[in-house]
Protein backbone atom coordinates (compact mmCIF):
# COMPACT_ATOMS: atom_id res chain seq x y z
CA UNK A 1 0.00 0.00 0.00
CA UNK A 2 1.35 3.42 -0.92
CA UNK A 3 2.42 5.88 1.74
CA UNK A 4 -0.15 8.48 0.68
CA UNK A 5 -2.96 5.91 0.86
CA UNK A 6 -1.95 4.75 4.35
CA UNK A 7 -1.73 8.35 5.51
CA UNK A 8 -5.13 9.20 4.03
CA UNK A 9 -6.71 6.13 5.64
CA UNK A 10 -5.35 7.19 9.02
CA UNK A 11 -6.59 10.76 8.62
CA UNK A 12 -9.91 10.07 6.89
CA UNK A 13 -11.21 6.65 7.92
CA UNK A 14 -14.70 7.66 6.77
CA UNK A 15 -13.36 7.45 3.19
CA UNK A 16 -11.98 3.93 3.66
CA UNK A 17 -13.97 2.22 0.91
CA UNK A 18 -13.03 4.81 -1.72
CA UNK A 19 -9.42 5.07 -0.55
CA UNK A 20 -8.72 1.40 -1.08
CA UNK A 21 -9.09 1.74 -4.84
CA UNK A 22 -9.17 5.45 -5.72
CA UNK A 23 -6.45 7.91 -6.60
CA UNK A 24 -5.08 10.73 -4.48
CA UNK A 25 -7.18 13.11 -6.60
CA UNK A 26 -10.29 11.33 -5.37
CA UNK A 27 -9.29 11.92 -1.75
CA UNK A 28 -9.53 15.65 -2.30
CA UNK A 29 -12.76 15.34 -4.31
CA UNK A 30 -14.39 13.20 -1.61
CA UNK A 31 -13.43 15.33 1.37
CA UNK A 32 -16.18 17.66 2.53
CA UNK A 33 -16.13 21.18 1.16
CA UNK A 34 -13.85 23.43 3.22
CA UNK A 35 -16.69 25.92 3.76
CA UNK A 36 -18.88 23.17 5.24
CA UNK A 37 -16.14 22.07 7.63
CA UNK A 38 -15.49 25.66 8.75
CA UNK A 39 -19.23 26.14 9.28
CA UNK A 40 -19.43 22.94 11.32
CA UNK A 41 -16.57 24.06 13.56
CA UNK A 42 -14.72 20.75 13.15
CA UNK A 43 -11.21 22.09 13.77
CA UNK A 44 -9.77 18.60 13.93
CA UNK A 45 -10.98 17.72 10.44
CA UNK A 46 -9.73 21.08 9.13
CA UNK A 47 -6.29 20.36 10.55
CA UNK A 48 -6.25 16.91 8.97
CA UNK A 49 -7.41 18.23 5.59
CA UNK A 50 -4.92 21.07 5.45
CA UNK A 51 -2.18 18.89 6.90
CA UNK A 52 -2.70 16.19 4.29
CA UNK A 53 -2.85 18.76 1.48
CA UNK A 54 0.41 20.32 2.61
CA UNK A 55 2.06 16.92 3.01
CA UNK A 56 1.03 16.04 -0.56
CA UNK A 57 2.25 19.42 -1.83
CA UNK A 58 5.70 18.74 -0.37
CA UNK A 59 6.16 15.35 -2.03
CA UNK A 60 8.29 14.74 -5.11
CA UNK A 61 5.64 12.64 -6.86
CA UNK A 62 3.79 14.83 -9.34
CA UNK A 63 0.43 13.12 -8.73
CA UNK A 64 0.58 14.11 -5.07
CA UNK A 65 1.60 17.76 -5.34
CA UNK A 66 -0.53 18.29 -8.43
CA UNK A 67 -3.64 16.84 -6.76
CA UNK A 68 -3.16 19.08 -3.74
CA UNK A 69 -2.70 22.09 -5.98
CA UNK A 70 -5.44 21.70 -8.55
CA UNK A 71 -8.10 20.01 -6.45
CA UNK A 72 -7.57 21.53 -3.01
CA UNK A 73 -5.55 24.76 -2.95
CA UNK A 74 -6.72 26.17 -6.27
CA UNK A 75 -10.31 26.32 -5.02
CA UNK A 76 -9.80 27.53 -1.45
CA UNK A 77 -11.16 30.96 -2.24
CA UNK A 78 -13.93 29.89 -4.65
CA UNK A 79 -17.67 30.09 -4.07
CA UNK A 80 -18.75 29.44 -0.49
CA UNK A 81 -15.14 29.22 0.64
CA UNK A 82 -14.78 32.98 0.09
CA UNK A 83 -16.84 33.60 3.23
CA UNK A 84 -14.13 31.79 5.23
CA UNK A 85 -11.10 33.48 3.63
CA UNK A 86 -9.94 34.99 6.93
CA UNK A 87 -9.83 31.54 8.50
CA UNK A 88 -8.41 29.81 5.41
CA UNK A 89 -5.28 31.98 5.27
CA UNK A 90 -4.33 30.89 8.80
CA UNK A 91 -3.92 27.33 7.49
CA UNK A 92 -1.56 28.25 4.64
CA UNK A 93 2.17 27.90 5.20
CA UNK A 94 4.60 30.28 3.48
CA UNK A 95 5.63 27.44 1.18
CA UNK A 96 2.05 26.74 0.11
CA UNK A 97 1.46 30.45 -0.46
CA UNK A 98 4.57 30.67 -2.63
CA UNK A 99 3.67 27.53 -4.59
CA UNK A 100 -0.01 28.37 -5.06
CA UNK A 101 0.04 32.11 -5.63
CA UNK A 102 0.07 31.55 -9.39
CA UNK A 103 -3.06 29.42 -9.15
CA UNK A 104 -4.89 32.14 -7.22
CA UNK A 105 -3.65 34.83 -9.61
CA UNK A 106 -5.14 32.84 -12.46
CA UNK A 107 -8.52 32.10 -10.89
CA UNK A 108 -9.31 35.07 -8.64
CA UNK A 109 -10.37 38.52 -9.71
CA UNK A 110 -7.81 41.27 -9.05
CA UNK A 111 -9.96 42.52 -6.17
CA UNK A 112 -10.23 39.12 -4.49
CA UNK A 113 -6.54 38.38 -5.02
CA UNK A 114 -5.62 41.70 -3.40
CA UNK A 115 -7.84 40.85 -0.41
CA UNK A 116 -6.22 37.41 -0.04
CA UNK A 117 -2.74 38.96 -0.23
CA UNK A 118 -3.73 41.53 2.38
CA UNK A 119 -5.08 38.84 4.71
CA UNK A 120 -1.90 36.80 4.30
CA UNK A 121 0.28 39.82 5.09
CA UNK A 122 -1.77 40.75 8.17
CA UNK A 123 -2.39 37.33 9.67
CA UNK A 124 -1.18 36.73 13.18
CA UNK A 125 -2.36 33.14 13.66
CA UNK A 126 -0.48 30.34 11.96
CA UNK A 127 -2.73 27.30 12.24
CA UNK A 128 -0.79 25.55 9.49
CA UNK A 129 1.82 24.64 12.10
CA UNK A 130 -0.72 22.56 14.02
CA UNK A 131 -2.16 21.12 10.80
CA UNK A 132 1.32 19.97 9.74
CA UNK A 133 1.65 18.00 12.97
CA UNK A 134 -1.35 15.86 11.99
CA UNK A 135 0.71 14.39 9.15
CA UNK A 136 4.09 14.08 10.84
Amino acid sequence: MSVWRRRALELFPFLRHSLLTGSVYEVFFLLPDVSEVFASGDTNLLQRMFGFAEWCAEQNAKDLWNAAGVVFYEHLFDGNNWAHREEVVKFLSPRVVADCSGLWEHWLSAEKLAKVQQLLAERTEHLYLEARRTCD
